[in-house]
């Protein structure tokens, strides 16, 4: 079959079938027969035989040249009245939704669109049946140069708008939530052209609802609605919207940012992003990471290169530290920027000198503040340094050290009132008793008891100490773990010289993981684990001497149990692991040595090796806590924003917000909340009375941070859109309808020149 169109101004000839192609060939065939049979006719006049008479006369021409133009009329004619013949139908009306990053080039010749040029975006801002103007901020100022130049050319039909909901609303005639009184009819266009920066995911969404929508109420009039669901008017009909995306042009800045908003004492923080630069610009940059104007790490970037930045912040508290992008002195002076002086240092105003700040704000929060229990077989430098580091923290510590075969020190840190309580307490009791039961309970006061085991969340032990356990301490710590307790076994090569007795005492325990001999190629390790603080170069870290090997990786299945590592030597030697037991954790840890990097590196190395130890094995947490807010979204004033946490209580207060349960999760609750203005916010949670469980702060940014990463998340949203909805083609000319042609009047004109041929035929017979 073929198919070929023949376009004349509006009106479209096809020929879509054989029988098409037959019609013209015949008619052309007739037309050429017809036109040689006129010229023969008036040729006899010219020539008689061989002798040539005298030439036509003027009205004899004339009369040849109208007979030869109405037969190739009537041909014609009679031609179109049996083939298809369409008109171009009348363009659907579309209006054009100018998003922030709309604008002039630097010398106002052009837009800064990419894959549209001038002429075309003019003609697209002419046609427009309504020139939207989007000022999210509500603040679009009447001097703004853009707004200025829309007024001049087109303003009978711009319109500056908020939101796109207003957008919608008055397609839907809610003329109640008109932002203006509009001149013109408010019927749903067939087609958006967007140009800018484009629109979030979030405003994309309600431009697909409000689709959804007037495809319900299109059912509905159609008669296919189910039934029960009431019908509702639209007589300016309910067609879908369509739309086309055209980008600005990238800007220069950092993108896709992600960094922890909320640290523990110790973490290191981590910023990653990429840098967004313009094809056509190859300038390199100088990206550092920076706090009170003392750079704490910087790197060399150029061409959308992705970037990491790593810091350890040694303070709790909240922190704006500041992310500084400035152009290469060396990249300036080769695109012939040249300084004002040979010591001036100032650059010509021929190129302005890229130089962006923008601010990483995150709290830094003292941790979950585990309770700690030790018990050791003797005091050691390890437990002084861990001590010291626990009381720092604000945890509570309890340490039981044996002295001699029956002698023990214990020592109380950060003691709570809930456990003093408890304590007196106990001596109320133990004073009812006599003098030798007050003397047997305190010899046995380093047993360790399912009273004693419930009042901590960590129980850290050495290998020698574990193995002279009692029976029933065994058992206590067993039930202990079971019911949420983390245990951590310092070990050493005691445990591969078990006695027999003792392996079926520990067998529940040791059992979980598969201790060998360590390998003479890995006494001297260096430990590595997820977030490790970097070590700078003038810093250096002894190698650890591993005790024993433990043969356990993630995945692996050890008597059917699954045991992860949580750290590893730099050839993946698992150094320490962790099994799940119960509710609670065991780690086993060959690392008996890290009071050392406190000596040797920073305090951030040692401090976050512990920090992340205990989160992972500590008794998990049932109290009220905020959950961290996402490090890879950006929180922006007048915006609003989720903020949830987790608590047991049924009831819990905020002060800021209104907290609502979430229906799949029972302990999960959240608010939204919008901030009027840039800067912290302090969130609090508190019970029925009145007294406060959790408290977090958020920072909020104003509109005018991060440009380019919020016109590529923009970007990006609305090129996801275009491609789900399977829109136009790439060209900018949107296809055109054509309709078929009313013949009435081509009908006439064939019968009108068919009958002057007749007549004129006639004429000449007779």
């Amino acid at each position: 079959m073929f198919l070929t169109d023949f376009l004349t101004a509006s009106y479209r000839l096809t020929l879509n079938s054989p029988l098409h192609w037959a019609l013209v060939i015949l008619a052309s065939i007739g037309l050429v027969i017809s036109c040689l049979l006129i010229y023969r006719r008036f040729k006899d006049d010219i020539f008689h035989g061989k002798q040539k008479i005298a030439p036509l006369g003027t009205r004899k021409k004339l009369h040849f040249i109208l007979l030869l133009f109405g037969n190739i009329i009537a041909f014609i004619s009679v031609l179109l009245f049996v083939l298809p013949l369409e008109e171009k139908a009348q363009t659907s009306s579309f209006d054009v939704l100018l998003t922030p990053g709309f604008k002039h080039t630097a010398n106002g010749d052009d837009f800064n669109l990419v894959g549209i040029d001038k002429t075309k975006i003019l003609q697209a801002l002419t046609s427009a049946e309504r020139i939207w103007l989007l000022a999210e901020q509500g603040n679009l100022s009447a001097d703004e140069p853009l707004y200025q130049w829309l007024a001049k050319h087109y303003q009978h039909k711009v319109f500056v708008t908020s939101s796109v909901q207003e957008v919608t609303d008055f397609w839907s005639k809610r003329v109640g939530k008109q932002p203006m009184n509009f001149r013109t009819n408010n019927n749903v266009p067939s087609l958006v052209q967007v140009f800018g920066d484009g629109l979030t995911k979030l405003q994309w969404q309600h431009f697909q609802t409000f689709n959804a929508q007037q495809g319900i109420q299109q059912r509905r009039q159609d008669g296919t609605q189910p039934e029960g669901i009431p019908q509702e008017k639209n007589n300016q009909g309910l067609a879908s919207v369509n739309f086309r995306f055209f980008a600005s042009k990238a800007i220069i800045g950092l993108s896709h940012l992600t960094w922890p908003r909320q640290l523990i004492l110790g973490q290191a923080l981590t910023v990653t992003g990429q840098l967004q630069q313009p094809i056509d610009n190859n300038a390199q940059f100088q990206l550092s990471l920076v706090n009170n104007n003392n750079v704490l790490s910087s790197i060399i970037i150029t061409g959308n290169e992705p970037f990491s930045l790593t810091t350890t912040s040694k303070f709790s508290g909240l922190f704006n530290y500041q992310l500084v992008l400035r152009e290469r002195e060396k990249t300036l002076l080769q695109q012939g920027v040249a300084s004002e002086g040979p010591s001036s240092g100032r650059l010509s105003s021929k190129k302005a000198r890229v130089d962006i700040s923008e601010d990483i704000a995150f709290s830094v929060v003292m941790g979950n503040q585990p309770r700690v229990l030790i018990k050791q077989s003797a005091p050691s430098f390890e437990t002084r340094r861990l001590k010291q580091w626990l009381s720092q923290a604000n945890s509570e510590v309890h340490i039981i050290s044996q002295i001699s075969k029956n002698k023990w020190a214990q020592q109380h840190i950060n003691v709570k009132n809930t456990h003093d309580d408890n304590a007196a307490n106990s001596n109320a009791v133990i004073n009812n008793e006599d003098n030798n039961k007050q003397q047997k309970v305190a010899e046995q006061a380093h047993i360790l008891q399912t009273k004693l085991l419930d009042n901590y969340d960590v129980l850290i032990i050495d290998s020698r100490m574990l193995l002279a356990l009692e029976e029933s301490e065994i058992q206590a710590l067993y039930r202990a773990i079971n019911k949420g307790l983390g245990l951590l076994i310092k070990a050493d090569a005691t445990l591969l010289k078990i006695e027999k007795s003792k392996i079926n005492k520990l067998n529940r325990l040791l059992s979980l993981f598969s201790i060998k001999s360590v390998d003479a190629s890995l006494t001297a390790i260096m430990a590595n684990w997820p977030g490790k603080p970097r070590v700078e170069i003038n810093q250096t870290i002894t190698p650890q001497t591993a005790a024993i090997a433990i043969n356990a990786k993630v995945g692996g299945n050890i008597n059917s149990i699954i045991v992860e590592p949580l750290v590893e030597s730099t050839t993946g030697q698992t150094l320490v692991a962790k099994q799940s037991l119960g509710l609670g954790s065991l780690a086993i840890s060959s690392l008996n040595q890290t009071y050392q990097w406190s000596l040797q590196a920073s305090p951030e190395v040692y401090s976050h090796y512990w920090q992340y130890i205990l989160s992972k094995i500590s008794r998990s947490e049932s109290t009220t806590r905020w959950l961290s807010p996402m490090p890879t979204t950006l929180a922006q004033v007048n915006q609003y924003k989720y903020i949830c946490l987790i608590s047991p209580l049924d009831t819990i207060y905020s002060p800021q917000m209104q907290l609502m349960a979430l229906v799949l999760s029972k302990h999960k609750k959240c608010g939204q909340f919008s901030a009027d203005q840039a800067g912290w916010y302090m969130f609090q949670a508190l019970d029925d009375n009145q007294a406060l469980l959790a408290k977090q702060a958020q920072y909020f940014y104003s509109a005018e941070k991060f440009l380019a990463w919020q016109q590529a998340d923009k970007h990006q949203a609305s090129e996801g859109f275009m491609k789900s909805m399977a829109l136009f083609p790439d060209d900018f000319s949107v296809a055109d309808t054509y309709q078929p042609i009313n013949k009435f009047y081509l009908w006439l004109f064939m019968f009108i020149s068919l009958g002057l041929l007749w007549i004129e035929r006639k004429w000449q017979t007779n």
